[in-house]
């Protein structure tokens, strides 16, 4: 879907003729508008194919001021669940051609998404101030995701659920895309702030961009330290969940241990011989010599839990 804007009042409105406005911006394009744009815009194949997709690396070609083609990643919507936190990036690619602009990428995102309330009166504004909103829109996905990670962070404390543990693994997944778009997204900026005049942005424009990668700067620390924390819980839910099972095993063990000598004489005791012996030997009733038997067998499991107690065992 191809639509067009033209400057009025330092912002864009939809224009009458929306294919030859001076802003184009196409999302989800078919294989017509593909036709239409690499005509308006004199592109390749191989440009129209890596601006679409997702997995590309963002970049800048420039031909003098005349035809720049930028390729910039940008932030899907943060969806924070009770079980997950998804969040992605697409590509999403400029192209000035003369005096036009055209934005494309392959996901279905609003217009209005793009840009912040600044002034713009020509084309270099629009990317200026589609680069600033990208940047906001990392940082309050970042935002979004340190809220979710608090969640999470109280469910490590409370819950031994290995389910969780999958969930902090598909976060950090995801996390390490994000990085690397930022990180992509600053060079790229820094690429643009080294040849604005060549790429004939005016002073006033490159200190807006100057900004713009201040912001871009401070945003990639920010994923940096999100990133470091997210491992770390990782790390921690990975060392509980093993020192849960060894303190498990160890408990196991140490009834095991107790329960061996016990064991041990029940089974002498339930041998027909001991009856035969209590009988005989001891002149005791049957029942009273089991009675025997089993104080004895109290006392021996009493002695043995006082034994481990102060070898600190339990």
């Amino acid at each position: 879907m191809i639509s067009g804007y033209v400057f009025e009042n330092g912002k864009l409105v939809e224009a009458d003729d929306q294919m030859s406005a001076p802003v184009l911006f196409c999302s989800e394009p078919d294989q017509i508008e593909k036709m239409f744009i690499q005509t308006e815009f004199n592109l390749g194949q191989h440009t129209m194919t890596s601006m679409l997709d997702a997995g590309e690396l963002p970049r800048i070609e420039s031909r003098g001021g005349d035809k720049i083609v930028i390729i910039c990643k940008h932030p899907l919507p943060v969806t924070v669940s009770e079980k997950n936190i998804e969040f992605h990036v697409i590509s999403l690619g400029a192209v000035i051609y003369g005096d036009r602009l055209l934005f494309i990428c392959d996901e279905k995102i609003p217009m209005k998404t793009l840009f912040t309330p600044m002034h713009m009166e020509n084309i270099r504004d629009v990317l200026l101030n589609m680069l600033h909103r990208t940047t906001l829109h990392f940082h309050e996905h970042l935002r979004g995701i340190s809220l979710g990670m608090d969640q999470k962070e109280e469910e490590v404390i409370e819950t031994a659920s290995t389910e969780l543990l999958m969930e902090l693994f598909s976060v950090a997944k995801h996390m390490t895309y994000y990085v690397s778009a930022l990180n992509g997204n600053h060079s790229l900026i820094e690429r643009i702030y080294q040849k604005t005049e060549t790429l004939g942005f005016n002073e006033q424009q490159k200190e807006i961009l100057d900004d713009i990668r201040l912001d871009s700067a401070q945003c990639c620390q920010a994923a940096q330290i999100t990133t470091s924390i997210m491992t770390k819980m990782t790390d921690a839910r990975i060392a509980l969940m093993g020192n849960n099972v060894s303190v498990l095993m160890k408990r196991l063990t140490l009834i095991s241990l107790g329960m061996m000598p016990l064991n041990l004489i029940a089974g002498i005791g339930g041998m027909s011989e001991f009856t035969a012996f209590s009988e005989n030997y001891l002149h005791l009733p049957m029942g009273t010599a089991y009675l025997v038997l089993f104080a004895f067998l109290g006392i021996v499991s009493c002695v043995t839990f006082k034994i481990l107690q102060k070898m600190r065992l339990l």
